[in-house]
């Protein structure tokens, strides 16, 4: 199974954005993404689809 927050990192380094760029474009705050990391949390189906959606890509394509 894929690590949720690991995909995140990738899929934010290839675009080469900080946790604040993916903040600004997912509508999520800063705070909210970094509380992910430092809690070891998995975000919730609603945050996950905004970070799709700031990528581009959909919740299917995240999973794959």
């Amino acid at each position: 199974m894929k690590n949720i927050l690991d995909e995140i990192d990738r899929l934010r380094m290839e675009r080469g954005w900080t946790e604040y760029q993916l903040a600004e474009n997912s509508g999520l705050t800063q705070s909210t993404i970094s509380s992910w990391y430092r809690k070891n949390l998995i975000p919730s189906i609603p945050s996950l689809e905004k970070v799709c959606n700031a990528f581009g890509i959909t919740l299917s394509q995240f999973f794959s």
